[in-house]
């Protein structure tokens, strides 16, 4: 039994580049997606990540993206129109599955156009009056007891000029 070798042209590896990128980077997910046999895709992906999408593939890329985020706002778009009609009715179960349906595009549609999926929100809560002036308290009273320490430490001394045959300096302590 012969099989029939498939040619991949610019246009294809553009598209799965597309895909790949607005899947996060999940092989199996984008080959199952685009039609391309999964180990095909890898060897794609293994020469993207080391040098990066040929020049025949970034040529086609701007209309590949374009295509795909128009399609994905087309299904978004359809997605938020079925879910508006079935407000009313209160079907939850399909509510909470086209809602997922539109989460799904709105993250591919970011991960295509390089736009953050996720955002992390970074709360600092200040101390409290009591605690500031406590620890502040406490560096003060660490730099008064290493200055007391420090002109405990320092000893006096007095220089006495040698005559200059010598040159030298002698230091009585």
């Amino acid at each position: 039994m012969a099989y029939k070798r498939v040619e991949w042209d610019d246009k294809d590896r553009a598209a799965a580049y597309v895909l790949w990128v607005s899947n996060d980077k999940n092989v199996k997910k984008t080959a199952r997606e685009c039609g391309i046999p999964a180990n095909t895709l890898r060897y794609w992906v293994k020469g993207w990540n080391e040098d990066g999408p040929p020049d025949a593939v970034m040529d086609e890329l701007p209309a590949q993206l374009y295509e795909f985020v128009h399609h994905a706002n087309r299904v978004r778009e359809n997605a938020m129109n079925k879910l508006e009609e079935l407000i009313p009715q209160a079907e939850v179960r399909q509510l909470s599955a086209i809602a997922t349906v539109v989460g799904i595009m709105d993250d591919k549609i970011r991960l295509a156009t390089g736009l953050a999926t996720k955002r992390t929100e970074t709360v600092q809560i200040l101390p409290s009056r009591e605690d500031m002036k406590e620890l502040m308290g406490g560096f003060v009273d660490g730099l008064v007891g290493a200055a007391e320490n420090r002109a405990g430490e320092i000893i006096d001394v007095e220089v006495e000029e040698q005559p200059e045959s010598s040159g030298l300096l002698v230091l009585k302590g």
